[in-house]
């Protein structure tokens, strides 16, 4: 046989979960909806990526799952690449090398992200000629 005292025991603890459960919310808590919030781009690095994205959220906030992540990781349209200002080679050293380098920037100038840029420019310049020791 079981003692009163375990039994009251139980009793208690049962009645003390249940209340702390019941205490619990269900939602994600009052002024916050569900699903991933904005960034404060106040603080951010990237001022413009930073608001793209903010934009694609507000833009994918009512898809959920695989759905969301599609619709996440579409190209940003918002925020283009800017790329790099042609060099002044009036007082370069090497004007022969500051020429080459301007003119890979003019054939990759209609790249829209970095990484095809970087991509562009490493193959309009000639590779580094190897030190010799």
């Amino acid at each position: 046989m079981k003692s009163p005292l375990s039994a009251l025991l139980a009793a208690i603890s049962a009645a003390i979960f249940a209340i702390a459960a019941s205490a619990q919310p269900a939602g994600p808590g009052p002024g916050r909806g569900a699903g991933p919030r904005q960034m404060d781009c106040a603080k951010a690095k990237d001022k413009a990526r930073c608001e793209a994205l903010n934009k694609d959220i507000e833009a994918c906030r009512d898809k959920v799952g695989d759905d969301w992540r599609s619709c996440m990781h579409q190209p940003a349209q918002t925020a283009k690449f800017a790329a790099p200002k042609a060099r002044d080679c009036s007082k370069a050293r090497n004007k022969e090398r500051c020429e080459v380098h301007n003119a890979a920037l003019a054939a990759c100038n209609d790249k829209v992200t970095r990484a095809e840029h970087r991509k562009c420019m490493e193959a309009q310049l000639p590779a580094a000629a190897p030190k010799k020791n």
